[in-house]
């Protein structure tokens, strides 16, 4: 009996363990149902984003569905449809046709309000809408101030206009292009057809320059627009043909009406104003880097602008013209030499640099009679030259031989050294040719003191140089001939000669002069003085001198050829 209890509680006690393996088994069981195998949790994360990508992707744009322009473009049908609904009514005369139009225009209008208020939902619409717009609007003018004459050519031309601000001021917020781009090709391609049309040139270029306007004014504040130069050159050419057909010295044409003077220069400076003050406000004011548009369309409304006013007022406007010039020159020599100094703004520099020469020069010739023309622009190329040697700005002394050159140009001098150095000597010498020689020495006497290492910067003092030492000699040859009258007879042989050897000394004075002062622009003179030598052996001498003459002029010639190579390498061998 006692080893039967024992084998029962042995096997007792084996059921036990069993259950609790089992137990221990089950729990196991449960928790890896509960906690997820890495092999179930892989296509878990994997099938997640797939199901959330459709709501991760943006909508897709109008511009990459095709189908969704075709009711677009058929609410643009309909639209004109109503247009050609509202002239039916005005031609069959049910209705007068003042408030027809008037209705018609707030209708376009309200096309062109919609284009922009549905600019960030259809890129399409948009587009499709501003054209609808100007296509009811153009058409609508033409016929309401030419086919039916309701409105008055002033009254369209302030209707274009309106239509192109109203299209700046709804883009204004967005900033967008495309909206002005159409009303203001719309308005400036129905203001020119009307001016063709209607022979109605003052209201119509009047309405060009109000567009130009509004787009430069919308350009300072800080809007960029793309479509600036399409006013500015449809106003270059209204005012052109206002000028060219009003002013007119034969008259007005036939079917034109006259307009004061007053009214054809104001509508000539109005262009320029324009643009001046926009060119102003955004470089000067703002500092903004000067466009390609902005420097042509700058000398296109100058020239424009002169020659309109010069035209208009029979060349009464000169003294005016030319005061006006000189203060822009000196605002664009201020902007060249303080306002736009650092290197960010060296396109603008360059620029109002060049208009500030232009300008001087324009204007000198405007405002002083001839006699006073030539003492100014000395007297600018001298101060030119002096503020070169303070500053070192390549500009001034690129101005200073800019301003003397044309000095030289509008006075006597080119004739009275072209006389005395090949042909009839003159007997009086003109006191502008005096001034111009001074003022060439007192140029490059400044200017050339100012030592450069660059061969280019000795480039600016050439033009002095020239000036000075063909002054110098042909006063010498004059003098010469004033001292030898009536003591010497100088007849063609022997003036050659002279000429020949005071070419010879002048050539041999600047070379030596040149490689002592390690001035290279001295010795290039002197090599071009030494090639008019040649030139005129070969067609003086050679024509007009004898054997004498001819042995002389040869042997200076000669000697110069022989010595002036070994002054250049005397002077470049010294250190």
């Amino acid at each position: 009996m006692a080893q039967v209890h024992d084998g029962i509680a042995l096997d007792a006690e084996q059921v036990g363990e069993r259950l609790r393996e089992l137990e221990r088994r089950v729990s196991a069981l449960e928790e890896q149902r509960e906690k997820p195998t890495p092999v179930e949790a892989e296509p878990a994360r994997a099938v997640q984003p797939q199901a959330k990508l459709p709501a991760m992707l943006p909508a897709q744009p109008d511009l990459e569905r095709p189908a969704a322009a075709v009711p677009v473009f058929g609410k643009a049908i309909l639209a004109i449809a109503g247009a050609y609904l509202l002239r039916a009514i005005s031609e069959s005369g049910m209705l007068p046709h003042l408030p027809v139009l008037a209705v018609a225009i707030l209708y376009a209008g309200m096309w062109l309000v919609w284009a922009v208020r549905i600019r960030a939902k259809s890129h399409i619409a948009s587009v499709t809408y501003g054209v609808t717009s100007a296509l009811i609007f153009a058409p609508l003018l033409w016929e309401g101030t030419v086919r039916f004459q309701v409105l008055p050519p002033s009254v369209t031309a302030a209707l274009l206009v309106a239509f192109v601000v109203l299209a700046l001021a709804l883009a204004w917020r967005q900033n967008l292009q495309v909206i002005p781009w159409v009303a203001t090709l719309a308005a400036v391609a129905t203001a020119l057809a009307l001016i063709v049309e209607t022979h109605e040139l003052v209201p119509f270029t009047a309405a060009l320059l109000a567009i130009a306007l509004a787009t430069e004014v919308v350009a300072c504040l800080g809007h960029r627009l793309s479509l600036r130069a399409v006013p500015a050159v449809a106003a270059d050419l209204a005012v052109l043909l206002l000028v060219y057909l009003l002013a007119s010295p034969e008259g007005v044409p036939a079917g034109y009406r006259p307009v004061s003077v007053t009214m054809l220069t104001a509508l000539c400076f109005a262009l320029l104003a324009i643009y001046l003050g926009s060119i102003g406000i955004r470089s000067f004011a703002l500092r903004n880097r000067l466009t390609i548009f902005e420097i042509a369309q700058g000398v296109v409304a100058f020239v424009v602008a002169s020659w309109g006013s010069l035209r208009a007022s029979q060349g009464a406007s000169a003294p005016m013209l030319g005061v006006f010039f000189l203060l822009a020159a000196a605002v664009c020599y201020w902007g060249a030499l303080s306002r736009f100094v650092a290197d960010a703004y060296t396109r603008n520099r360059r620029v109002c640099a060049n208009y500030a020469a232009a300008l001087l020069l324009a204007g000198s010739f405007m405002l002083f009679p001839e006699a006073f023309q030539v003492p100014f622009l000395c007297l600018a190329a001298a101060t030119a030259a002096l503020l070169y040697s303070r500053t070192g700005k390549l500009s001034l002394g690129m101005h200073a031989s800019f301003y003397l050159a044309a000095a030289a140009a509008n006075s006597p001098f080119p004739n009275y050294a072209q006389n005395a150095l090949a042909g009839t000597v003159p007997a009086n010498t003109d006191w502008r040719v005096w001034v111009v020689a001074v003022s060439a020495f007192l140029c490059y006497a400044i200017g050339s003191r100012v030592s450069e290492d660059s061969r280019k910067r000795r480039l600016l003092w050439v033009v002095p140089a020239v000036l000075f030492s063909f002054a110098a000699a042909a006063l010498a040859i004059v003098a010469i001939v004033w001292l030898a009258s009536g003591r010497v007879g100088l007849i063609a042989s022997r003036l050659s000669v002279v000429r020949t050897v005071v070419t010879c000394l002048l050539a041999l004075a600047l070379s030596y002069l040149g490689s002592r002062s390690k001035r290279v622009e001295l010795r290039w003179v002197a090599y071009a003085a030494v090639a008019f030598g040649a030139l005129k052996l070969l067609f003086e001498d050679l024509r007009f001198g004898n054997a004498g003459s001819l042995v002389v002029s040869l042997l200076f010639y000669g000697l110069i050829l022989i010595l002036i190579p070994r002054l250049t390498r005397l002077g470049e061998a010294e250190p």
